[in-house]
């Protein structure tokens, strides 16, 4: 089961085509953008996260930026290298169990800050490119 999330560049690749069709540099901006909006995520599960031992807060982290081609994302969940409990643990907090509740830190985080986020990556863009 995934623990982390994905986010990326694609919801404004038009926006960023328009801009590279007016002659703006975006390669030296796109990192940073996508790594504002991947902050975004991670404040977002660093305060939805269940605090009970604090393990689980330590292990959430942003992987990248990273580039694959035009194609920008950072990765931001729990560290690739949290221990198989800790692991489980995320899982059950986000999932539940049979004997748990779900409490969900990624997917809440993903529904209720993804706006957030993509307004800070526009941010970082218009900033950089327009001023």
């Amino acid at each position: 089961m995934a623990t982390r999330v994905r986010f990326d560049t694609k919801p404004i690749i038009n926006y960023l085509e328009d801009l590279v069709k007016n002659g703006k540099n975006i390669d030296q901006v796109v990192p940073r953008a996508i790594k504002a909006g991947g902050q975004v995520l991670l404040d977002g599960m660093k305060k939805r996260v269940r605090k009970d031992t604090h393990n689980l807060e330590e292990h959430l982290e942003m992987d990248g930026p990273h580039q694959d081609g035009n194609y920008h994302f950072v990765k931001v969940g729990l560290s690739k290298k949290a221990d198989a409990e800790t692991a489980r643990y995320a899982n059950a907090q986000e999932y539940g169990t049979s004997s748990m509740e779900a409490k969900s830190y990624i997917r809440a985080t993903a529904d209720n800050d993804r706006t957030k986020a993509r307004k800070a990556m526009l941010a970082v863009i218009k900033e950089e490119l327009f001023e």
